[in-house]
């Protein structure tokens, strides 16, 4: 009778995190880049809550032209688009490699529309000159006469044009005139053409046919804020756009038919990314639109 030999076979051991690589090296990027978004976002919270006084306040979005339902309707875009890409996940692991790319194709269309919307708003901001650097949060000397200079231009423009002024427009052809140089110098001081011009905003602002006017107002820490709002939201529209970028290429694959099964990885880290990018909108919306 032969005799049996027990073989106890030893378990083998593998090196590395019990993950994949791919998924690993994705998480320590999103992990430096948690990094970067939160020093962007804590040194706007240390600006935002340190510098402003009672009598010069921080910007609140109408200062600013930030359309609170704007901002929601962009939230609401992407909080979608992350579950489109979760359901093309989905539907990949199954083998559906249509439908994964039906939902691919539609969370590509969802962060164009994100996009397309904050390039509306940065061309409101453009419009309005709301950039770094261009606004007038003081009226200290030169920026005082800059000012005036600013603001006689600007009326100049929407008197040359009396049926766009609307209701608006003596009130600006009489600000015009106090503008006027007399012996070399304006009749006001910049504090008061400041004044003046805010009074003819909100004044007008309440009208139904009030329209909008583009007249300077005095922005206190309004290149500040303009600095951090191009600074985080900017930064953002790039990752978004990266995003959009790796979507295009799933959706080539999958017109190549070389999408399969087999990247259901690749779309699962892409995912993760997306909603990252998602996460980061979340937190500056409140920030910027509701704060």
């Amino acid at each position: 009778m032969a005799n049996a030999t027990a073989v106890h076979e030893e378990p083998i051991l593998h090196m590395g995190a019990p993950v994949p690589n791919g998924k690993l090296a994705v998480w320590i990027f999103l992990a430096t880049e948690i990094m970067f978004f939160t020093g962007l976002i804590g040194v706007y919270v240390v600006l935002r809550n340190g510098t402003p006084t009672r009598s010069e306040p921080w910007p609140i979005p109408e200062d600013v032209h930030l359309v609170e339902w704007i901002g929601a309707f962009n939230t609401f875009v992407l909080i979608c688009s992350s579950v489109t890409v979760v359901l093309a996940h989905f539907a990949l692991t199954k083998g559906n490699v249509g439908a994964a790319a039906r939902y691919v194709a539609v969370t590509l269309a969802l962060g164009g529309v994100f996009l397309v919307v904050k390039a509306v708003e940065y061309r409101s901001k453009y419009d309005h000159d709301i950039l770094p650097g261009h606004v007038f949060d003081r009226l200290t000397e030169p920026r005082g006469t800059q000012y005036i200079e600013k603001v006689r231009e600007q009326l100049n423009e929407i008197v040359a044009h009396p049926n766009e002024a609307g209701p608006a427009l003596e009130d600006c052809q009489k600000l015009l005139a106090e503008l006027e140089l007399k012996d070399g110098r304006s009749q006001l001081t910049p504090q008061v053409a400041g004044q003046r011009v805010k009074e003819i905003l909100e004044k007008h602002k309440t009208e139904a046919n009030y329209p909008e006017l583009h007249i300077s107002p005095v922005i206190p820490f309004g290149n500040l804020w303009a600095s951090c709002y191009f600074a985080m939201t900017g930064f953002h529209a790039l990752h978004v756009f990266g995003g959009l970028v790796i979507f295009v290429i799933i959706l080539l694959m999958a017109g190549r038919g070389r999408l399969g099964v087999q990247h259901a990885g690749f779309l699962e880290m892409t995912g993760l990314y997306w909603h990252f990018v998602d996460i980061v909108w979340i937190f500056l919306f409140p920030l910027l639109y509701l704060v």
